[in-house]
Formats: C-alpha cells, structure tokens, sequence
C-alpha cells in the first residue's frame, strides 16, 4: 500500500509510532532488560546464599527474646562493645532468622541463626554478589542508572511513551483486511524468509502476543516513578483521592503514648510474637518484629502469611509501654479491603511478575525480553526500510500487516 493509499489516521499513528520510538528506545532497552534480569532476584539468593537454608525441625521456633540475647552476644563479642539490636525476622520451616543490628549510626548489619538451635549461621556486613547485581540491575530498571530524581522520571515518561507505542503498534499491525495472507503475516513469523523479513515478524508477532501482560507490567511501573500517576490510578480503583501508601507510610505510622514513661512488661518482643502466633498459627511466610527507637515510636510487625508475594502482607503497631495494638490502616488484611482496593495492593506483585508464583515469573521474564527486544528489532526495520538487499526484494513495512511495537 503506498502512502497516498493510507488514510491520514494511519499516516498520523505510523509517524507517531517511528519517533516516539526512536526517541525512547533505549531507555525502554535498558529499563526492559533489567527488568527481566531482576525477575528472578530471590531465587537467585536462596540459591547463592546458603545461610538463608537451614534444616527443617520438628519442633517450634525459640522466642525472640531468646535468639536475641544470643544475637547481642556475638555481635558485641564480634565488634567490641555493645550494639543497638533493631529487629528480628523469622521465616519460613526451612530458612534462617535473622536480627539486624547497627555497628555505627550509618551501618546496618545482620546475623543469621538457626531458629530451632539458636545457633549463629553467618555475620553479613554488606550486600552478597548476588545482591550487588540484582541492586545494579535494579539501579537500570528504575533510573536508567542515574541519579533517582533524574532517572526515575525519565524512565517513568519512557514507560508512558511505550504505552503509547503498544496502542499506535496495535493499530499499524490490524491489517485492513483479513486474507490468509495477512493472517500468516500477523500470527506466525516466517523463518525460512530472508533476515529483515524475519526480523519484521519478530517485532510484529512477538509483539503482538506479550502486548496485554507487556501493558500491564509497564503500567504497574509508571506507579512508582510519578505519585500524580501513583494517586490519579488509586482514585481510578478506589474512588478515595487520599494519598496513597507508596509515598506516605512513613508519616502514618500511629505513635506510643509518650506519657507513660515505664514499661508495663519485660521481654515485649516475646508477648507481641506470642500473641501474633495465637492469632496465626500454623507456617508464615515471613514475620519481622521493629523494635522502637525514639520514645513516640511503637513495636512494628510486618506479617506476609505467603512469602513470594506482598499483597497478603500486613504492618501491624504496639504501643511501646502498654502493648496495646495501636489502629493502622495498614493493618487491614487483604480480605477486608474493597474490591480497587485489592486490585491496587496488587500493583507490585502484577509488576514484578510475582503475582501467582514461578508460572508468571516465567511470563514476566519472557515478555521483559521482548520488550527489550522490541526498539532493536523496530531500529531494523527502520534502518533498513529503503534499502535493497543484493539480488533480493525490498522489505518494507507496507509489506506486512504492519507493526505491533
């Protein structure tokens, strides 16, 4: 079909499609490989670190206040004087816990026991090699590598643009009739045909087929790079314009009683994770306990009943002195939330590909692959487009159906 042929409409989204894709290639490049990079990131950690695997026993986890006494020993005996202990995280039957501690005012380190011996499995200073490139990995995902008020916004507008380009793609890829012809051309890649035919139906068909799970991936992200997205998407949900946990929680955290000045119970850790486990018998995912800094600030227990997703999880608050659970609305499960509401808890679970297990990790790195893919192959297509190969007919877009992405 040559240009004359095509309506305005046509001619006005294929101009769309080739610059605002030029324009952000390869940022929704680099964004889209690190993404698909960082999919598997806490495989990749039990696996490497084997301090966070222990063996399973048949009895119950020692208290809290039992680990951490163990826990203050060595580290004072490993650093030389005594340390601030910040919290505790248990897990699953399988793996280790964990107490944080700080050595200095600026470092954070970790010790590592068996929760069924109390034994101290490892000492972590800093971040593994494995951390390191899933944080370096990280680091392209969300800014491009730059600085976050600089790269954040920036991937964020690419991400926008994409949206675009998966809309603009879809409609350059409708043919305007259905024919055998069109069909192979829209569904299958031809791989006995020359190599820019080739590289035509790769960016054709393969971006046809991630098209819906590659809009939503990239739409959960846009979230955390604008908080008027962030906001705008939880109104759109919800039908509530307040702010939105993402960029808040910090500053809605209820606080102790600052009036009483005298603890009511020794070893509170032990009374919070006693209570908990009554509540919530059974294996968790994860439960970590806070331990309050200044005197305003309460106990703070993070639940995550199925470790692998974030939904399910729950933050709840003890005042420091009285114990008493303090209202959040963090505290609110899953099941209690509205319909948008749910939907919105989703967000990062959707986002990382998490949402239901190892299936959609999967899905989630096959399509971050072809997102990536997507600006070098639709580069091809445009550096080639009106050039001839030797002895070999032009490709051209006008060929083909038309182009996804």
């Amino acid at each position: 079909m040559s240009k004359s042929k095509r309506s305005l409409f046509r001619r006005i989204n294929a101009w769309l499609h080739l610059w605002l894709g030029l324009a952000s290639g390869i940022v929704v490049f680099v964004v889209c490989l690190c993404a698909c990079l960082w999919v598997f990131r806490y495989e990749v950690w039990y696996f490497t670190e084997t301090y966070q695997r222990i063996e399973p026993q048949n009895q119950p986890f020692l208290s809290p206040s039992v680990l951490l006494k163990k826990a203050q020993a060595f580290a004072q005996k490993a650093e030389g004087k005594s340390v601030t202990l910040t919290g505790i995280t248990y897990g699953g039957p399988n793996k280790s816990a964990f107490v944080n501690y700080k050595p200095t005012e600026d470092k954070f380190y970790a010790l590592y026991l068996n929760p069924y011996t109390g034994e101290i499995i490892h000492r972590k200073t800093g971040p593994s090699t494995a951390e390191t490139f899933f944080i370096f990995a990280r680091s392209g995902h969300r800014f491009f590598f730059l600085p976050p008020k600089i790269g954040s916004p920036l991937v964020g507008s690419a991400c926008i643009i994409f949206v675009i380009l998966m809309i603009t793609g879809l409609i350059w890829w409708y043919p305007k009739k259905w024919t055998k012809s069109t069909r192979e051309k829209s569904f299958a890649i031809k791989w006995n045909a020359n190599w820019k035919r080739v590289n035509l139906d790769l960016h054709n068909v393969l971006g046809f087929y991630s098209l819906l799970v590659c809009m939503a991936l990239t739409i959960s992200g846009i979230v955390y790079s604008f908080s008027w997205f962030d906001k705008g998407y939880h109104w759109l949900l919800t039908g509530n314009a307040q702010d939105t946990h993402h960029h808040t929680r910090s500053h809605e955290h209820p606080l102790s009683d600052t009036t009483i000045t005298a603890a009511a119970y020794s070893k509170p850790e032990d009374i919070i994770w006693q209570k908990i486990r009554r509540e919530l018998p059974g294996d968790l995912g994860r439960l970590s306990l806070s331990f309050p800094e200044e005197a305003r600030d309460p106990f703070e227990v993070t639940i995550n009943p199925e470790d692998g997703t974030i939904y399910k999880t729950v933050t709840r608050f003890f005042d420091r002195n009285t114990l008493n659970e303090l209202p959040s609305d963090e505290s609110r499960r899953y099941e209690e939330l509205t319909t948008g509401e749910q939907i919105y808890r989703l967000n990062f679970d959707i986002h990382v590909g998490q949402i239901l297990g190892l299936p959609t990790k999967i899905l989630a790195f096959f399509v971050s692959l072809i997102g990536a893919s997507l600006p070098v192959t639709g580069f091809i297509v445009w550096w080639y487009r009106g050039k001839k190969s030797d002895k070999r007919p032009k490709v051209s877009v006008q060929q083909t159906s038309g182009s996804v992405l």
